[in-house]
């Protein structure tokens, strides 16, 4: 005879592992409706299980969880707060569209600090009777606290999470009454779920925040190449963030059909930050080039026609002792003529090594100098450029930093979400009418983020403080190039000028909060 396995050996106690207690004195019909409300919990328990599952964004899960919470428990508010050890805090994280924003109480304040201190659940009928909360919250936000029931959240090591918090209990009447054993036992099974999905969502944060911060600090890499440009990637990442959460909030054409999530967000904010990462390919003259001829360059042809001034002069005054012949008459005749052409030649030069137009008569002029073997052919090309400093050789190798950054952003393996980030980068410098580098792509064959971040490219370019080869222009000078030419010859999409301005996009907020990742509705708000 086999003997009895421990599970048929056990004791029955179903009614320990109840959500809602039956009382033994119940009649049949109480029962019965004890256990539907039971079987209803249990539903909402399996609903909350399914959509937490889904989310992986921190501060969305905490809403969805607290949503849950206040339906499930029938109490007028619930929060998560979540432990901040460096900082001794409890934080709440409040979903705001794109972005969310923070609550923050210190570790041991009021009900939610004591049961973060002690690590035990905490029912208060009534919050105003006991000593330990802290009222100051409903005075500033007119809320009027009545029962609580608090319990912690422990990750799976068991250490503290955070703090899950009920308020307000009410009867199936919609009375205020305080929370029950029942209610303990429902929250605390609730409560279980949310640690787990809490900690694989801050674990996923985690990750985020360290993918973030190797964009971060390549973007950072990037602008120190050239301190000229410091700070450009950041700017135009927020300049277009800006123009991508205007187009979201648009609900007249072209825009009203654009909608963008905190996905497509983020792929904007990482394509801005890396968009210049292919300029580490580009050499480093070019990208800090001042002046039209390399560093030092004019002052090399000054010392060259001056050396060569200086041999004529010692050759007269040869040829004036060798024929006994007066000094003087011989330098002015055969030495003057030449120094002021020399002069003259320097003067040239040192003018249009500066940028700036370069006339037909200049031309003629440099031409005339190479001729005669005063200037290289690479000084000529270089001192012939008519507009800017650089050469078409060396506009190509500028240029070719787009084609390297999709080349370095391709060999990434981006996720899902991210995946279109290598185009947007791409086409950041493409017009409409075909004009720009370096595909010529046309109309909506450029991705539309990389059209929202080519006004926040040339804005920034135009109005980003003194560069050696230009000065910065001010921001009504910048408009009107962008809006009476850009737009107006519609080289970029006249309406995401008109938004860019109107909404003034180009206004950066210190410190402004970026988005972690996670679904936003689709909707238009």
């Amino acid at each position: 005879m086999s003997a009895p396995s421990s599970r048929s050996s056990a004791p029955s106690n179903s009614s320990s592992r109840r959500l809602l207690p039956i009382p033994a004195s119940a009649s049949l019909a109480e029962k019965t409706q004890v256990q539907a409300q039971e079987i209803e919990k249990l539903h909402l328990l399996l609903d909350t299980v399914r959509d937490l599952g889904t989310e992986l964004s921190l501060d969305l899960l905490m809403g969805l969880i607290v949503e849950r919470a206040s339906k499930m428990m029938n109490c007028e508010r619930s929060t998560v707060f979540l432990v901040d050890r460096a900082r001794n805090e409890l934080y709440s994280l409040v979903a705001q569209g794109l972005d969310s924003r923070e609550i923050r109480v210190p570790m041991n304040a009021g009900l939610i600090g004591e049961v973060a201190r002690s690590g035990a659940k905490l029912n208060v009928p009534d919050a105003y009777a006991d000593p330990r909360f802290n009222p100051e919250v409903d005075r500033r936000t007119g809320f009027r606290t009545r029962s609580v029931l608090a319990m912690p959240l422990h990750d799976r090591r068991g250490d503290l999470l955070g703090v899950i918090q009920c308020l307000n209990n009410r009867n199936r009447r919609g009375d205020f009454v305080p929370f029950e054993a029942s209610d303990e036992t429902f929250l605390s099974a609730l409560a279980g779920l949310a640690e787990v999905f809490l900690e694989n969502a801050k674990l996923y944060r985690d990750m985020d925040h360290l993918f973030e911060s190797i964009v971060t600090a390549v973007s950072l890499a990037i602008d120190s190449r050239d301190p000229c440009t410091s700070g450009h990637s950041r700017r135009v990442t927020q300049y277009s963030l800006n123009l991508a959460r205007a187009v979201h909030q648009c609900s007249r054409p072209p825009f009203e059909q654009v909608t963008y999530t905190r996905e497509r967000f983020r792929q904007l904010r990482f394509a801005g930050l890396l968009h210049d990462v292919g300029k580490i390919g580009v050499r480093e003259y070019i990208l800090c080039k001042a002046d039209k001829l390399p560093p030092g360059g004019a002052s090399l042809i000054r010392a060259r026609l001056e050396l060569m001034l200086a041999k004529r002069k010692i050759e007269v005054y040869e040829h004036a002792l060798a024929e006994k012949a007066d000094p003087a008459a011989r330098l002015a005749a055969e030495y003057e003529p030449l120094a002021q052409e020399i002069h003259g030649a320097i003067e040239l030069v040192e003018a249009k090594n500066k940028c700036g137009f370069v006339s037909d008569e200049d031309l003629a002029a440099l031409k005339g100098l190479l001729e005669r073997g005063w200037i290289t052919e690479t000084e000529h090309i270089n001192l012939s450029v008519r507009k800017g400093n650089l050469t078409e050789a060396e506009w190509v190798d500028m240029r070719s930093h787009v084609t390297k950054s999709y080349e370095m952003l391709i060999r990434i393996p981006w996720p899902k979400e991210l995946a279109e980030l290598p185009e947007v980068a791409y086409t950041h410098h493409e017009k409409r009418d075909g004009s720009g580098y370096p595909r010529r792509l046309k109309g909506d064959e450029i991705h539309f983020d990389g059209q929202v971040m080519c006004v926040a490219d040339i804005y920034d370019a135009l109005t980003s403080s003194d560069r050696p080869y230009k000065k910065a222009m001010p921001h009504e000078v910048a408009k009107k190039i962008l809006t009476e030419e850009e737009a107006a010859k519609f080289r970029i999409l006249p309406e995401l000028v008109a938004l860019f301005f109107e909404q003034e996009c180009y206004k950066i907020v210190p410190d402004h909060p970026f988005p972690p990742s996670g679904a936003y509705p689709t909707a238009k708000e």
